[in-house]
Order: C-alpha cells, then structure tokens, then sequence
C-alpha cells in the first residue's frame, strides 16, 4: 500500500463534486457531550488554534482515495456517506475551547446528512489536482465542523474517490477502514441490500477517549509508560543545548546525529526554514518474501516489524551512523475487540533503542530488536502529550518508524485493481524523516517523507535501496552481512 501525498495520485480531469456533511443547526446548539477528549485531539486542536492565530494554517489530514467502476448513482452515493456518518461518531462530534478547557458536542445518529455541492468540471488533470487539493485541505481544518470531507471525480468509465479527515477523527487504520466500508455501502444502496450492521455506540472511539483520558490523568511520573520516556530522554539527551548550525536538527547534520538523537529536548532559538518534504513509495519485500521473512521471524518468536527493523538499523549502522540506534515507533491502542473496526485516533508513541555494536548480520539483531518492541510497548498507553507534561518538556521528534499490517482489512485483495491509495497532507519541515511500513496482500511497501533537498534525496535513496538489499539476502539466505559502505556517514539533509 502507497501513502503518499495528493499530488502523486493519478486524478484525472471529469466532473469534481464535494460532499458535504450538513446539521441542521450549528455545533454549538448541538447535545453537549460529557464524555472526555483524548489528549492527541486536545494536543492537536491547541497546535491548530495556535498557527491559525499567527496566521499559519497547515493542515494534517489522512485520507483515502480509490477508484469505482460504472456510472455515478448519486442517490446510492449520497446514503452510503450517510450512512458512514451514522455508524462512527467521531464523524458525528466536534471539540473546542471553552474556558481553556475542551469541550465535545455531538449529534446521534440519523442527524448529519451529506449534500452534494458541485465544484465544476475540469479540462486537465493538473487543474483537477489544484481544485482536489484545495477542497480537502480548506474541508479538514479542526477547528471546524465538519473537519472531513468527501470529493467525487466522474469521468469517462466511472469515478474517482477522495476523502480526508483532520489527523484529530482518524489514524492510518481509520482511513483504511473507511475506504473499505465506502465501496461495500454504496454496493448495498445500489442493490437495496445491507451488508453492514450498525455500529454498537459501546464500540464508538468517544468511549475510548473517555477511558484514555482517565487513565492518562491518573499516571504519574513512576507510571511504567512514563519512566521508559524518561530513561530514553536521559540517554538520547546530552545536556547541551540543540545548536543550528551543528546540532541533529541542523540542515548539514549528519544522519549519525538523527539516529542517536531522534528526539531533540533543547532546541536553539532559531527559526527553521520551511523546506517542502518530499515523498518517496517503495516495495521493500513482495508477498511471498514477506511470508518467508515472517515465518523465519516466528522461529525467533518475534514478528515481521523486528526484521524490518533490524534491517533498518543495520543500514544506519552500514552507513556510519554508529551501534546507537534510536527512533520513535507508533503503535495502535485498540486493546480491546471492540475498537477494531472503529474510526479514531488510535496511536500511541514508544521510543526504541537497539544496540547494533558486534552484530555481524541482520539475524542477530531481530531478536533484540522484538525484545525492545515488548519492552517499551507500555509507553505507548500513556498518550504523549501526558508524558511531556509529567516529565516537563517539550521534545521535538524528528525520526519515525511505524508498521502497520493492514491485509486484514475487507477488500484488501481488491486495492490493487481499485487504485486505491493511502493520502496524507504536504508538509513542510526541513528536519522530519518520517516511515511507515504497510503490509497488504501483495507484499510490504515502505512509505516515507523527508526534507525536500538533494542531499536529502540523495541519501534517502541509498539507504532505502541498501535496506531492501539487506532484507533479500536475509530472506534468500537466512542472514545479511553487515558491512561499512564507502562514503558514509550519511548526512540526511
């Protein structure tokens, strides 16, 4: 599964229409709503207010886009989004600020309807991009309802589907479970058949954030999730102030300096130039290596994101980046059956560190590598803005890995011939080197993005490529010699 951005989808030219969700009042004449807000939403909707008051609006958003053969029914399309809206309350709620503090107002089923609103017809597939992308970015402001929205491209042969949610409703997961619950919807409208059941409101992510909210409020600075933060923070951080010109965050900064300080706690006073990332999409292992590597991870008693990460750091190691390896990993927090199928923001954050010192090849280091994953796994229940408030800072994370096995999800086997794609908002930061690894039916792929300069293409480029030469070894071989690479250290910028 690609994740990329709007702009490397394949839209064509047709006729765009936004869907939009419509009240028949204002949220604020809405049932207030005693229910909690999670501290990811509140966290991200203070962030939101804060660039809207300076006047620097970015949006965040996760969408997902496929392709549906055959005529547009409208009337079918109009009750599967209805109906979408009916079975997940996040879509149903909006949060704000009242007296400093977060208050949600939400609306029960059967009282959001979708009209279809037509934004006209466009000549080339440049100018269907430009209007796309202004509907969903001006569609998923979260200090809006709704902060989603639904676009439809018809053309010749059928129709192409957009539709982003503000980071704040959805996770990765949530944008793969609309995009499959969309198309079995509108097949059902069409065919007067109904193959979902309504979603039990126990089940719903508000119920979630209720619960999360309690038991973050309650953790303590000798909370386990909280002291694995804070012995990290203790490593990765020297004590010294973040320097520009020298420091990990630095345009000229070596990759050494990225991995062993992934997450900078003292930042110069500096303004970082606004550098357009760039994103890059690419098959690590097919279906049958995945297998293959996942069975071998099985006889170490450990999984398929402990391969990838060995190989991940095995390649930072290669190119000089020395035996720390330090990132930040989100994990999904759907402890419970309950929330699988739910839309919602179900990420925590663990930090990772695996010593790759006297390790000859990626074998050795996947079993540490899973043991790291299980023993910091505990981080990821105490949301992070919790633990920065507990432990008194405010880091700035500039290096992500997060694996994501979706071949689970209904429809899956069908993304290749629908074209669906995973999408995300641009970004604009000169020092975030963001992973995801997705695993579908047909393989793995890896989706990343980074700053958007040569240097940075440049390296990225080699070590992905290197990467997936360690991980066909290991699964052609059983293992991959770990060697120093002419030229390094890589400089990520």
């Amino acid at each position: 599964m690609e994740f990329i951005e709007l702009a490397d989808y394949p839209v064509s030219a047709g006729r765009v229409v936004e869907w939009q969700p419509t009240a028949r009042t204002h949220w604020a004449d809405w049932p207030r709503d005693s229910r909690a807000v999670s501290y990811n939403h509140e966290h991200h909707l203070r962030d939101a207010l804060e660039h809207s008051r300076i006047r620097d609006r970015r949006a965040y958003w996760l969408g997902n886009a496929f392709r549906i053969e055959g005529p547009l029914d409208t009337s079918a399309w109009q009750h599967a989004l209805d109906t979408l809206i009916d079975r997940h309350e996040s879509l149903r709620s909006h949060v704000t600020i009242e007296g400093g503090r977060p208050a949600r107002y939400t609306q029960p089923p059967g009282e959001i309807r979708v009209r279809p609103v037509d934004a006209g017809s466009t000549a080339s597939t440049m100018a269907t991009y430009r209007l796309v992308e202004r509907l969903l970015d001006e569609g998923t402001t979260p200090t809006r309802w709704p902060a989603y929205v639904c676009v439809t491209i018809e053309n010749r042969g059928g129709f192409t589907v957009l539709i982003a949610a503000d980071h704040s409703l959805v996770d990765g997961y949530s944008t793969g479970i609309i995009g499959s619950e969309l198309p079995r919807l509108y097949a059902a409208a069409v065919t007067g058949e109904d193959t979902l059941a309504p979603q039990s409101e126990s089940g719903g992510y508000l119920d979630y954030c209720h619960g999360e909210r309690a038991f973050a409020d309650a953790a303590t600075v000798e909370t386990a999730g909280v002291r694995i933060w804070r012995e990290f923070f203790d490593e990765a951080d020297d004590g010294s102030e973040i320097a520009p010109a020298t420091g990990p965050l630095a345009p000229t900064a070596p990759f050494s300096r990225v991995a062993a300080r992934p997450v900078a706690l003292r930042e110069g006073t500096h303004t970082a130039p606004r550098v357009p990332q760039r994103t890059l999409a690419i098959e690590v292992l097919d279906a049958d290596a995945a297998d293959l590597a996942g069975a071998a991870a099985r006889e170490k008693r450990q999984g398929l994101f402990a391969v990838l990460l060995a190989a991940f750091a095995a390649t930072a190691t290669e190119y000089g980046a020395g035996r720390d390896f330090r990132t930040v990993v989100p994990l999904h927090t759907r402890y419970e059956e309950r929330w699988a199928e739910t839309v919602g923001w179900f990420v925590g954050l663990t930090p990772f560190h695996l010593d790759t010192a006297g390790a000859r090849g990626v074998a050795e280091l996947i079993a540490p590598a899973g043991q790291e994953l299980r023993r910091t796994r505990a981080a990821a229940a105490v949301p992070f803005g919790r633990v920065c408030e507990l432990l008194e800072v405010r880091p700035r994370i500039s290096f992500m890995v997060s694996y994501m096995d979706v071949r689970a999800i209904p429809l899956a086997r069908t993304w290749v011939d629908s074209d669906t794609r995973w999408l995300r908002s641009r970004n604009v930061s000169d020092n975030e080197f963001y992973f995801w690894f997705i695993r579908t039916p047909t393989g793995v792929t890896l989706n990343m993005r980074y700053p958007g300069t040569a240097r940075a293409t440049r390296d990225i480029h080699r070590h992905v490529l290197r990467m997936r030469e360690l991980l066909a070894d290991y699964v052609r071989f059983g293992d991959a010699t770990i060697r120093p690479i002419e030229g390094a250290p890589l400089s990520w910028r």
